[in-house]
Protein backbone atom coordinates (compact mmCIF):
# COMPACT_ATOMS: atom_id res chain seq x y z
CA UNK A 1 0.00 0.00 0.00
CA UNK A 2 1.63 3.16 -1.19
CA UNK A 3 2.53 5.89 1.76
CA UNK A 4 1.65 9.58 1.78
CA UNK A 5 4.29 11.91 0.02
CA UNK A 6 6.36 13.68 1.95
CA UNK A 7 5.17 17.91 2.36
CA UNK A 8 7.22 20.68 1.53
CA UNK A 9 9.48 21.10 4.28
CA UNK A 10 8.99 23.95 6.79
CA UNK A 11 11.42 26.80 6.47
CA UNK A 12 14.73 26.14 7.91
CA UNK A 13 15.78 27.79 11.12
CA UNK A 14 17.72 30.65 11.23
CA UNK A 15 21.65 30.11 10.50
CA UNK A 16 24.25 30.74 13.21
CA UNK A 17 26.72 33.00 12.95
CA UNK A 18 30.42 32.03 13.01
CA UNK A 19 31.04 34.38 15.92
CA UNK A 20 28.64 32.63 18.25
CA UNK A 21 30.33 29.63 17.41
CA UNK A 22 33.39 27.90 19.27
CA UNK A 23 35.71 26.70 17.03
CA UNK A 24 37.61 25.17 19.78
CA UNK A 25 34.54 23.18 21.25
CA UNK A 26 33.98 22.14 17.40
CA UNK A 27 37.34 21.33 16.69
CA UNK A 28 37.48 18.35 20.41
CA UNK A 29 34.06 16.87 18.29
CA UNK A 30 36.12 16.59 15.16
CA UNK A 31 38.97 14.32 17.19
CA UNK A 32 35.88 12.36 19.21
CA UNK A 33 34.19 11.76 15.71
CA UNK A 34 37.69 10.77 14.24
CA UNK A 35 37.59 7.48 16.30
CA UNK A 36 34.24 6.58 14.83
CA UNK A 37 35.57 4.14 12.19
CA UNK A 38 39.16 3.23 13.99
CA UNK A 39 39.67 -0.44 14.48
CA UNK A 40 42.72 -0.04 16.60
CA UNK A 41 43.47 2.99 19.56
CA UNK A 42 44.97 6.50 17.15
CA UNK A 43 47.68 8.52 18.10
CA UNK A 44 48.19 12.31 18.27
CA UNK A 45 49.77 12.21 14.75
CA UNK A 46 47.52 9.68 13.23
CA UNK A 47 44.48 12.00 14.50
CA UNK A 48 46.16 15.66 13.22
CA UNK A 49 46.45 13.67 10.21
CA UNK A 50 42.45 12.32 10.07
CA UNK A 51 41.34 15.73 10.95
CA UNK A 52 43.49 18.00 9.09
CA UNK A 53 44.11 20.01 12.71
CA UNK A 54 47.54 21.35 13.22
CA UNK A 55 49.08 18.53 16.00
CA UNK A 56 50.51 20.69 18.50
CA UNK A 57 46.50 21.85 18.81
CA UNK A 58 45.49 18.08 18.24
CA UNK A 59 47.78 17.30 21.35
CA UNK A 60 45.94 19.77 23.70
CA UNK A 61 42.34 19.04 22.58
CA UNK A 62 43.01 14.90 23.23
CA UNK A 63 44.83 15.73 26.85
CA UNK A 64 41.59 18.12 27.37
CA UNK A 65 39.33 15.06 26.63
CA UNK A 66 41.40 12.90 28.40
CA UNK A 67 41.19 15.15 31.11
CA UNK A 68 37.53 15.01 31.12
CA UNK A 69 36.94 11.41 30.72
CA UNK A 70 36.32 11.13 27.50
CA UNK A 71 39.50 9.36 25.80
CA UNK A 72 41.80 6.58 27.48
CA UNK A 73 45.35 6.26 26.89
CA UNK A 74 46.29 2.70 26.19
CA UNK A 75 50.00 3.20 26.31
CA UNK A 76 52.43 4.08 23.44
CA UNK A 77 50.32 7.62 23.53
CA UNK A 78 47.77 6.00 21.40
CA UNK A 79 44.22 7.15 22.29
CA UNK A 80 40.68 5.13 22.14
CA UNK A 81 37.36 6.37 23.41
CA UNK A 82 36.02 5.80 26.92
CA UNK A 83 32.65 4.29 28.11
CA UNK A 84 31.68 8.01 29.31
CA UNK A 85 31.34 8.59 25.21
CA UNK A 86 27.60 6.81 25.97
CA UNK A 87 26.56 9.56 27.62
CA UNK A 88 26.67 11.74 24.96
CA UNK A 89 24.02 9.75 23.21
CA UNK A 90 21.97 8.55 26.15
CA UNK A 91 19.45 11.97 26.52
CA UNK A 92 18.64 10.93 23.14
CA UNK A 93 17.66 7.32 23.56
CA UNK A 94 16.03 8.44 26.61
CA UNK A 95 13.54 10.94 25.51
CA UNK A 96 12.50 8.70 22.83
CA UNK A 97 11.93 5.89 25.57
CA UNK A 98 13.75 3.43 23.26
CA UNK A 99 14.53 1.06 26.57
CA UNK A 100 11.09 1.43 27.82
CA UNK A 101 8.80 1.51 24.83
CA UNK A 102 10.47 0.94 21.60
CA UNK A 103 12.93 -1.91 22.06
CA UNK A 104 9.84 -4.05 23.03
CA UNK A 105 7.84 -3.22 20.17
CA UNK A 106 10.93 -4.35 18.07
CA UNK A 107 11.29 -6.96 19.93
CA UNK A 108 7.89 -8.69 19.45
CA UNK A 109 7.17 -7.64 15.87
CA UNK A 110 11.47 -9.10 15.02
CA UNK A 111 10.18 -12.66 16.48
CA UNK A 112 6.88 -12.38 14.08
CA UNK A 113 9.38 -12.09 11.29
CA UNK A 114 11.93 -14.15 12.00
CA UNK A 115 14.22 -11.65 11.40
CA UNK A 116 16.16 -9.05 13.45
CA UNK A 117 14.96 -5.41 12.89
CA UNK A 118 16.77 -2.16 13.05
CA UNK A 119 15.99 0.99 13.43
CA UNK A 120 17.70 4.20 11.99
CA UNK A 121 17.56 7.97 11.36
CA UNK A 122 19.37 10.24 8.85
CA UNK A 123 22.50 11.72 9.94
CA UNK A 124 23.87 13.86 7.12
CA UNK A 125 24.42 12.09 4.40
CA UNK A 126 24.11 8.49 6.31
CA UNK A 127 21.39 5.97 8.21
CA UNK A 128 22.91 5.57 11.90
CA UNK A 129 21.22 2.61 13.86
CA UNK A 130 19.83 3.83 17.29
CA UNK A 131 18.23 0.66 17.95
CA UNK A 132 18.21 -3.20 16.77
CA UNK A 133 16.32 -6.29 18.23
CA UNK A 134 17.01 -9.81 17.33
CA UNK A 135 14.03 -11.27 18.78
CA UNK A 136 15.07 -14.41 18.69
CA UNK A 137 18.65 -14.95 19.98
CA UNK A 138 19.04 -18.00 17.47
CA UNK A 139 18.24 -15.70 14.87
CA UNK A 140 21.66 -14.63 12.57
CA UNK A 141 22.04 -10.82 12.39
CA UNK A 142 23.34 -8.72 9.95
CA UNK A 143 26.96 -7.63 12.10
CA UNK A 144 25.63 -3.98 12.26
CA UNK A 145 24.17 -2.83 15.74
CA UNK A 146 23.57 0.49 17.47
CA UNK A 147 25.50 3.24 15.82
CA UNK A 148 26.58 1.64 12.80
CA UNK A 149 26.59 3.68 9.84
CA UNK A 150 25.45 3.12 6.30
CA UNK A 151 24.99 5.04 3.23
CA UNK A 152 21.55 6.41 1.79
CA UNK A 153 21.80 5.62 -1.56
CA UNK A 154 22.81 1.72 -1.55
CA UNK A 155 20.60 0.23 1.49
CA UNK A 156 17.13 -0.68 2.01
CA UNK A 157 16.69 1.76 5.21
CA UNK A 158 18.62 4.31 4.00
CA UNK A 159 16.88 4.73 0.88
CA UNK A 160 13.16 4.69 3.13
CA UNK A 161 14.90 7.91 5.07
CA UNK A 162 15.52 9.68 1.65
CA UNK A 163 12.28 8.99 -0.51
CA UNK A 164 10.35 10.24 2.50
CA UNK A 165 12.74 13.33 3.67
CA UNK A 166 11.88 16.81 2.50
CA UNK A 167 12.50 16.95 -1.38
CA UNK A 168 15.45 20.13 -1.06
CA UNK A 169 17.18 17.71 1.79
CA UNK A 170 16.89 14.69 -1.12
CA UNK A 171 18.49 16.82 -3.62
CA UNK A 172 21.00 18.16 -2.06
CA UNK A 173 22.27 14.77 -1.02
CA UNK A 174 21.44 13.40 -4.85
CA UNK A 175 23.77 16.09 -5.98
CA UNK A 176 27.00 14.69 -4.85
CA UNK A 177 28.74 11.61 -6.30
CA UNK A 178 27.18 8.27 -4.92
CA UNK A 179 30.11 5.86 -4.59
CA UNK A 180 29.41 2.44 -5.88
CA UNK A 181 29.95 -0.32 -3.46
CA UNK A 182 29.43 -3.54 -5.44
CA UNK A 183 28.96 -3.97 -9.52
CA UNK A 184 25.17 -3.78 -8.79
CA UNK A 185 25.17 -0.12 -7.07
CA UNK A 186 22.94 2.42 -8.84
CA UNK A 187 25.11 5.66 -8.67
CA UNK A 188 23.12 7.64 -11.58
CA UNK A 189 21.13 10.52 -9.50
CA UNK A 190 18.21 10.21 -12.28
CA UNK A 191 18.12 6.09 -11.53
CA UNK A 192 18.22 6.66 -7.83
CA UNK A 193 15.28 9.32 -8.19
CA UNK A 194 13.21 6.67 -10.08
CA UNK A 195 13.79 4.42 -7.44
CA UNK A 196 12.48 7.01 -4.54
CA UNK A 197 9.33 7.44 -6.48
CA UNK A 198 8.83 3.59 -6.67
CA UNK A 199 9.75 3.29 -2.89
CA UNK A 200 6.98 5.96 -2.30
CA UNK A 201 4.50 4.33 -4.58
CA UNK A 202 4.94 0.76 -3.04
CA UNK A 203 5.69 2.15 0.54
CA UNK A 204 8.96 0.24 0.99
CA UNK A 205 12.49 -0.08 -0.04
CA UNK A 206 13.80 -2.97 -1.32
CA UNK A 207 17.38 -3.15 -2.31
CA UNK A 208 19.19 -6.67 -3.38
CA UNK A 209 23.00 -6.96 -3.77
CA UNK A 210 24.00 -3.13 -3.83
CA UNK A 211 25.64 -2.78 -0.68
CA UNK A 212 26.72 -6.06 0.29
CA UNK A 213 27.15 -9.19 -2.82
CA UNK A 214 24.16 -11.57 -2.16
CA UNK A 215 22.26 -9.91 0.31
CA UNK A 216 19.05 -8.16 0.37
CA UNK A 217 17.13 -5.91 2.57
CA UNK A 218 13.69 -4.45 3.33
CA UNK A 219 12.65 -1.06 5.07
CA UNK A 220 10.03 1.25 5.85
CA UNK A 221 9.91 4.68 7.29
CA UNK A 222 8.54 5.68 10.46
CA UNK A 223 6.53 8.47 9.84
CA UNK A 224 6.00 12.09 11.26
CA UNK A 225 4.39 15.34 10.25
CA UNK A 226 3.99 16.23 6.87
CA UNK A 227 4.69 12.53 6.09
CA UNK A 228 8.15 13.06 6.51
CA UNK A 229 10.03 9.86 7.71
CA UNK A 230 11.22 10.11 11.14
CA UNK A 231 13.23 7.33 11.22
CA UNK A 232 12.97 3.86 9.16
CA UNK A 233 12.81 0.54 10.25
CA UNK A 234 14.91 -2.49 8.06
CA UNK A 235 15.78 -6.35 7.80
CA UNK A 236 18.17 -7.48 6.23
CA UNK A 237 19.26 -11.45 4.90
CA UNK A 238 20.71 -13.58 2.60
CA UNK A 239 18.80 -13.00 -1.22
CA UNK A 240 17.96 -16.86 -1.45
CA UNK A 241 15.75 -16.02 1.75
CA UNK A 242 13.59 -13.55 -0.27
CA UNK A 243 12.85 -14.93 -3.42
CA UNK A 244 9.64 -16.87 -2.40
CA UNK A 245 6.97 -15.22 -4.36
CA UNK A 246 5.08 -12.34 -1.79
CA UNK A 247 7.15 -12.64 0.88
CA UNK A 248 8.89 -9.25 0.44
CA UNK A 249 5.47 -7.87 0.47
CA UNK A 250 4.63 -9.79 3.45
CA UNK A 251 7.22 -8.95 5.24
CA UNK A 252 7.20 -5.19 4.64
CA UNK A 253 3.43 -5.14 5.54
CA UNK A 254 4.21 -6.62 9.30
CA UNK A 255 7.68 -3.98 8.94
CA UNK A 256 4.91 -1.34 8.48
CA UNK A 257 2.55 -2.29 10.75
CA UNK A 258 5.72 -2.06 13.57
CA UNK A 259 6.55 1.46 11.99
CA UNK A 260 3.11 2.42 12.50
CA UNK A 261 3.02 1.59 16.32
CA UNK A 262 6.06 3.37 17.09
CA UNK A 263 5.60 6.56 15.52
CA UNK A 264 4.14 8.40 18.12
CA UNK A 265 7.46 6.82 20.54
CA UNK A 266 10.33 7.52 18.07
Amino acid sequence: MPLRTPEKAEPAPMEIADKDISLTFAKGMEVLEAFENAAAPLTIPDLARSTGINRSVTRRLVLTLVRLGYLTETGQRAYAPSPKVLRLASGYLKERQFGRTVQPVMAAFSKRLGDAISLAVRDGTEAIYVAYSPGDPALITSGFGIGSRLPLSATAIGRALLAFCEEDAAEEILAHAQPPFTQKTITDPEAIRAELAAIRERGYALVTGEYEPGVTSIAVPVLGAGAVAKAALGIVGPTARFEETGICDQKAATLRDCAETLESFV
